[in-house]
């Protein structure tokens, strides 16, 4: 008899420790997909003196869900230049559901450069930071297009 209490108390146990854990996965899909379409807004230099090349731009973001890795986001990145979009280039994203924050970084031979986002509602406010001190090269306003 004790046993199959015991054996019932598991059970018990483990079907309230599974709900929950599908729950919050689930959640966490529905956030990414809420960020997945196309987003546009301005990226302003925010460090002339620094970054004296910078120029100011009207940019357009299309992101896209990775389905092989999770919490992650590819973000395809254009500039509007005489009313047409240019390529920037695409960069991974790692969403932190708990910070509401979406993360990369980008280093080549010339620069190292954390990219990074927090998310509100239809907004993502951020920007570009050059690496290690995290100066911020460009203060970033995108809203999601409908």
């Amino acid at each position: 008899m004790k046993k199959i209490l015991v054996w019932l108390w598991c059970l018990v146990l483990s079907g309230f420790l599974a709900v929950p854990a599908a729950v919050a996965q689930e959640r966490r899909g529905d956030e990414i997909s809420k960020l997945v379409g196309n987003w546009s807004g301005e990226s302003i230099c925010a460090d002339k003196e620094k970054f004296p090349a910078c120029k100011d731009e009207v940019v357009v973001y299309h992101i896209t869900e990775v389905k092989d890795k999770p919490n992650t986001v590819n973000l395809s990145a254009d500039k509007i230049v005489n009313g047409k979009p240019e390529f920037m280039g695409a960069f991974d994203f790692i969403y932190n559901p708990k910070k509401q924050t979406l993360t990369s970084e980008f280093k080549n031979e010339r620069v190292h450069l954390l990219l990074e986002f927090l998310v509100k509602d239809n907004v993502l406010e951020g920007g570009i930071y050059s690496l290690p001190d995290k100066t911020q090269a460009r203060r970033i306003n995108v809203k999601k297009e409908k």
